[in-house]
């Protein structure tokens, strides 16, 4: 039998040990590689462009050398990361804490091991989570795809009193929002993720229009948000009230198994989402699917790259200071 990816070599390229150990000049040479990977690491003015840039004397900051820009900046300025306040080494520890969890790591945890506080922890995980969702911009599935939606949340506490108590299935909590997803079958296949109030067909069709390929096939249930999907795509249906699969790969399984991680995460990891930022959980987890044939070494690295690659959170900046994020559920 072959051996299973995750117990390989392959899958463990980067310890943690190995970050733990690394000196601040050394985390400080992975995030000049990951901002400008095309100079290797050497400095690029981000507001011009220009490659000529010199390093100036104080808090490893560069100076652009064209006299029309003149601008001085830092590797993480831009980014997400700006007006950091954690050291190279301590970040590029979070991102691994976090990159080695198979279901996401939890902000109380990385606290502990890391020794800062756990709003810090927050913040930072939250910086990762938003920077991971925005790859869903640019994001087209092909082939065969599957459409479905999971419950989240909304839990109703019993009454105390048998007498009192009612049947918790027939009373819909207020709270309870939806992940809808859309995943590709391939192994190496790219899965995009919605949170949305309710199974809707407006949001099914939004996400299969703008994301799906004309020519792809979509698998989905017979709930009647997918009804309308005929009209885009090629559609086969599969009704769960008699089995869970009709005939070889008439099924939605392959989006079921992510949602296993996410009830996973959010029941044995989290022990609850904020429902406020569902979406960015879900995005995370969904990256985390896509990526589950890629080291470790190959996570941490990627994660660091599109949290340079991605602006200053207008999220975030200013967050305990009462700058609170909009709401992050699709409305149409």
């Amino acid at each position: 039998m072959g051996q299973h990816f995750l117990l390989s070599k392959e899958a463990r390229d980067l310890p943690l040990q190995k970050v733990m150990r690394m000196t601040e000049p050394g985390a400080y040479r992975w995030f000049k590689r990951a901002r400008w990977p095309l100079t290797n690491g050497e400095p690029t003015c981000p507001e011009c462009g220009n490659v000529r840039c010199y390093t100036l004397k104080r808090g490893g900051r560069f100076k652009c050398s064209f006299a029309e820009c003149r601008k001085e900046f830092t590797v993480t300025s831009g980014t997400i990361f700006a007006s950091r306040k954690l050291k190279f080494r301590q970040i590029l520890a979070v991102i691994a804490m976090s990159a080695n969890a198979a279901k996401g790591k939890a902000a109380l945890q990385v606290a502990r091991e890391l020794g800062v506080q756990t709003k810090t922890a927050w913040h930072n995980l939250m910086k990762l989570r938003e920077a991971l969702a925005a790859r869903r911009e640019q994001m087209q599935l092909d082939g065969q795809v599957e459409i479905d939606g999971m419950y989240l949340a909304g839990h109703i506490r019993p009454e105390n009193r048998k007498e009192d108590r009612e049947d918790r299935r027939k009373i819909q909590s207020p709270k309870r929002l939806v992940v809808m997803a859309v995943r590709e079958r391939r192994l190496t296949g790219q899965t995009l993720t919605r949170v949305t109030p309710s199974e809707n067909s407006d949001c099914a069709w939004d996400m299969v229009r703008a994301h799906v390929s004309r020519k792809a096939h979509v698998y989905a249930d017979e709930h009647l948000a997918y009804d309308e999907l005929c009209g885009l795509n090629p559609l086969t249906r599969v009704n769960h009230s008699e089995a869970y699969q009709h005939g070889f790969g008439v099924s939605t399984n392959i989006i079921e198994s992510f949602f296993s991680r996410v009830r996973r995460s959010y029941r044995g990891i989290h022990h609850r989402f904020s429902m406020k930022y569902l979406d960015w959980y879900a995005a995370e987890l969904a990256w985390r699917e896509d990526r589950r044939r890629v080291g470790n070494g190959g996570h941490v690295l990627e994660m660091l790259k599109r949290a340079l690659a991605h602006p200053t959170s207008r999220n975030l900046c200013g967050y305990w200071q009462g700058n609170k994020p909009d709401d992050l559920v699709w409305t149409g």
